[in-house]
This record gives C-alpha cells, sequence and structure tokens, in this order.
C-alpha cells in the first residue's frame, strides 16, 4: 500500500557530519573525504542500495558527475564552521510500481522541482526488500553562476520602502541625505539570501508536487494525501519517527520503545478505523435513505403530472367528442328534415297523381257509359229504319261526331302518360 512520506532534512558541519561520508553511505560507495585528511568513507558493502544518479543544471561543470569531486568541491567552498553543507530530501516510494517506474518518477521529480531551480542533485533508492523502498535526495545549498562557478550565498542590495523606492542615508545632524566622498548619494543597502531555496514555503510545495507526482502513477482508489490528519479531517493519531536504531533493536529481539508507541498507535487507530468505516456506513445508509426519498417524492410528482396532463388530454378529447356528436347529430337532423320534406313533396305529388288517375278513371267510365248510351241509341234508331239505311246514317253519324269534352281531355291525358310525364 501506498503511503506518503517527505522529510527535509540539513546536513551541517555545527553537527559534526560530513556531506562526503552522507554520499558515500547513501550512494554505498567508497569516498575520500579530503577535509578530513583523505579520510576513506567506505560503505561499498552496504545492501540494499539499488540505483544512484547525479543530475546536473545546465551550468554546472561536467566534472561534478563525480560524486567524489562534487561533494569535496562543496565542502571546500563552505569556510564557515557552522555551514550547511547539502539539503537531504528523503522520500517513501510506492511498492505498487516496478522499479523502473520507481527510477523514473524520482527522476522527473527531482528534475522538475530542484535541477530546473538549479540545484545539483545526488539521489540513491534503497530497499531491503522489508517493504519499505524509498530515495535519499542530497542537494547543494549553494547556487552556480553562469560560467559554473560557486556562486555567494549572500548578496548586498539596495533597501527599498513599500513603494519599491530606495531608501536614502540620513544624516542625523543636518537632517539632509548622506552624501559619499566622491559627490554621491547615499543609499541603505541589506544584504539577502543568493537564492530562496531556504524559504520554509518550499517545504509544503515539495511535498505537495511529490503527492502530485506519485498519484499519477496510481489508481484512484490507491492515491496518496500530503495533508496530515488533522488537516484531512481524520480522527487518527500519527505514528512517530523510529528510526534505524530503533528498527535494528527490534530486529535483533530487543524492545525499542519507539517501536512500541507505534504499535499501540497503530492498534488504536485500527479502532477508530472501524469505528470510522461503520460511520461511514451509516451515513451512507442515510444518504441512500434520503436519495429515495427524494426520488419518491420526484416519482409521486411526476405520477401527479402525469395524471394531470392525462386528465387535460381526456377532456379536450371528451370535448372534442362532445363538439363532433353534436355537429352529427345536427347534421342528422337537417338531413331528417330535408327527408321529411322531400318525402312531403313525394305524397303531395302521389296524392295529385291518384287523384288526377281517379279523375281519369272516373271520365273514362262517363265516357264508356255515354258511348253505350249513343250505341244503345243508335242501335234502335237503325231497327226503326232499316238496316242499310241505318247503316249509312250510322257511318255518317260516326264520321260527323265531334267528341265530348271528357273525350278531349282523356286523350291528352293518354297521349301524356305515353310521353312518360
Amino acid at each position: 500500500m501506498a503511503i506518503f512520506h517527505l522529510s527535509v532534512k540539513i546536513i551541517s558541519r555545527s553537527s559534526g557530519r560530513s556531506a562526503i561520508a552522507a554520499a558515500a553511505y547513501r550512494a554505498g560507495e567508497k569516498l575520500k573525504n579530503e577535509e578530513k585528511g583523505g579520510k576513506i568513507h567506505d560503505f561499498s558493502r552496504k545492501k540494499g542500495v539499488i540505483y544512484s544518479e547525479i543530475q546536473l543544471p545546465e551550468n554546472a561543470p561536467n566534472e561534478f558527475k563525480d560524486r567524489q569531486t562534487l561533494w569535496n568541491k562543496v565542502q571546500d567552498v563552505e569556510k564557515r564552521a557552522d555551514a550547511q553543507l547539502a539539503r537531504e530530501v528523503e522520500v517513501a516510494l510506492p511498492q505498487e510500481l516496478d522499479r523502473k517506474n520507481q527510477i523514473k518518477l524520482v527522476h522527473d521529480y527531482v528534475q522538475k522541482q530542484f535541477v530546473e531551480k538549479g540545484m545539483i542533485a545526488d539521489w540513491s533508492i534503497h530497499d531491503k526488500g522489508d517493504g519499505n523502498p524509498h530515495a535519499h535526495i542530497m542537494l547543494t545549498t549553494r547556487s552556480l553562476k553562469k560560467d559554473g562557478s560557486w556562486a555567494p550565498k549572500q548578496k548586498s542590495t539596495y533597501l527599498l520602502d513599500k513603494n519599491g523606492e530606495k531608501v536614502p542615508q540620513i544624516d542625523e545632524e543636518t537632517g539632509k541625505q548622506k552624501i559619499g566622498a566622491r559627490g554621491r548619494k547615499m543609499w541603505k543597502r541589506t544584504t539577502i539570501s543568493y537564492n530562496d531555496w531556504n524559504n520554509r514555503e518550499n517545504v509544503e510545495l515539495w511535498r505537495n508536487e511529490w503527492a502530485k507526482q506519485v498519484n499519477s502513477y496510481l489508481e484512484p482508489s490507491k492515491k496518496i494525501d500530503n495533508r496530515s490528519y488533522k488537516r484531512q479531517g481524520i480522527a487518527k493519531i500519527p505514528t512517530i519517527h523510529e528510526g534505524y536504531v530503533a528498527r535494528k533493536i527490534e530486529k535483533r529481539g530487543g524492545n525499542s520503545d519507539r517501536v512500541e508507541i507505534n504499535r499501540s498507535i497503530k492498534k488504536i487507530n485500527s479502532i477508530e478505523n472501524n469505528i470510522m468505516i461503520l460511520l461511514d456506513k451509516i451515513k451512507k445508509i442515510k444518504m441512500q435513505r434520503k436519495l429515495l426519498r427524494k426520488l419518491r417524492e420526484r416519482a409521486i410528482k411526476a405520477m401527479l403530472k402525469l395524471i394531470r396532463d392525462k386528465k387535460k388530454q381526456y377532456q379536450l378529447f371528451k370535448q372534442k367528442l362532445d363538439n363532433w356528436e353534436e355537429n352529427l347529430n345536427e347534421q342528422f337532423n337537417q338531413q331528417s328534415k330535408r327527408n321529411d320534406e322531400r318525402e312531403r313533396k313525394t305524397s303531395s305529388e302521389d296524392t295529385t297523381i291518384e287523384s288526377s288517375k281517379r279523375d281519369i278513371e272516373r271520365r273514362e267510365r262517363e265516357t264508356k257509359r255515354r258511348k253505350q248510351e249513343l250505341k244503345r241509341a243508335s242501335d234502335k234508331s237503325i231497327k226503326r229504319r232499316g238496316l242499310s239505311r241505318g247503316t249509312e246514317n250510322a257511318e255518317r253519324s260516326t264520321k260527323n261526331h265531334r267528341p265530348s269534352r271528357e273525350n278531349q281531355y282523356y286523350q291528352s291525358f293518354t297521349k301524356s302518360k305515353g310521353r312518360g310525364i
């Protein structure tokens, strides 16, 4: 499991430490310390040194690629008894990465955070197979000039006021600005660091960037956090630094107070972690219930809206249906009226025709009756006058006979009926 660890230390002469000795131990090499009269620091038999590399900025001499030359030059330029010889950054490496990616991770981080800012970095990866792979990064504290020579750690500059203007040196007697020997105005000066590498804010920056660099290689569920438990809002007790000596005592079968303290802290944190897991589950259940309530409310609102919409649609459809039925009834009534009117007209015409037929039949009967009367009268006349004369007279009478009004009307009706009227 990946853990976050990044610590920053200063290797100083005042604490009796040596940059050459520190470099030899971290690289697992045999180096000669010229400051100590050619003393040899031999750590070539040290186990667990997996990889070592020196990264130089652009203006650094190539001779600094040699570890012994580099750190002897550093010790030579630092004259003070309390001089800071080197800065060491120690980082824990994620076990999830293979060796190739661990090396690339450290190389890219060192290049971006230190070398590009002008530092020389000498770093090594240690891994004894005990689940604690880590890297030691030794950094120079003095800048290099463009020509590759060492720059001073401090430089003098004019003191500026809040407006960015130079502050004059005031003569206490005259109250005016002091004038130098050559007639030049005198300004107050101050000493500042040549670089900002000792700024404490850099430590937080390096921690943040290391966490980002590591997390870029890890899955989301395995990401690390550079913040303390307190800043993360986690109720855990931080473990204390055990150190190499404490772990060595434990390895030999002894008891180390620091290791015991860490064991107790881990047990407490484990209990608290279980409690936090349960609380987290309870929180998730509450959130799920809250979400279900919201979903149910939304579903009810959606159903009510759907019902209202369907009701409106039903009312509109019913209104359209009623209008259609009303129009249909109106059309039916109008058609019925037209049919009734047509039937009345037809009935009236039929009545007229029947009446005419009856009148015609009556007249036909009357005509037939008169013909019969005429025939009887004619027969009687023939009997009186004789057959021959009677026949002549009858034919003459028939030719000269003028039809009555009833016969004329009957003949005209018969003709018109023959035409289809």
